[in-house]
């Protein structure tokens, strides 16, 4: 079920056993990144191998990849997207480590999403989420022409920090120039 999508810069793929490593290092220790995710921060090799056991069998179900860049092939974030009805898809987390980001590969993972859901998998629409005050992601929602639908309060679990989550949409009327956004 879609093992890869294959980027300019990254390769969105299926977690191994030895990921855990870099993802200890890239993502899930960077307590920068934590600011902007609602999972747990992952801190020792212990943890990190449980975790990267968890996402393995996790995306053996699931339309969740690793992020990997392309010429190497280590994991620097993570991403997923799910059909939450019939035709209509949400994408469920997009995180990039610290010191990836501002590269273009937040761009080009919603490239190969919205070309996964719309051109492999009919998707009507594909609904977008970010913490309002994250303003990086919300460039990238405006960028692709995604526009607001609906906010949501929520208490993120693990520090119970009060967050405000902005929605927005994209439709697959939209999706042509949306994909034209993003090349």
């Amino acid at each position: 079920m879609f093992e890869t999508l294959t980027g300019e810069k990254v390769v969105l793929r299926k977690a191994r056993p030895g990921d855990w490593e870099s993802m200890l290092r890239n993502v899930w220790g960077d307590e920068e990144v934590y600011k902007w995710m609602l999972f747990t921060p992952t801190h020792t090799a212990e943890e990190a191998r449980a975790r990267c056991e968890r996402s393995i069998q996790f995306q053996k179900e699931h339309l969740a990849w690793f992020v990997a860049l392309k010429d190497t092939d280590e994991p620097v974030g993570l991403c997923a997207i799910n059909e939450y009805e019939k035709g209509h898809f949400e994408e469920c987390g997009i995180c990039i480590g610290t010191k990836y980001q501002g590269r273009g590969i937040g761009k080009e993972i919603v490239l190969l999403l919205l070309e996964l859901a719309f051109e492999k998998l009919g998707a009507e629409d594909l609904m977008y989420g970010y913490f309002r005050e994250n303003l990086r992601s919300k460039a990238l929602a405006e960028k692709f022409g995604f526009h607001y639908v609906s906010t949501r309060m929520l208490v993120r679990p693990w520090d119970g920090a009060e967050k405000v989550i902005d929605k927005c949409i994209l439709t697959k009327e939209e999706y042509p120039e949306a994909r034209k956004a993003g090349r």
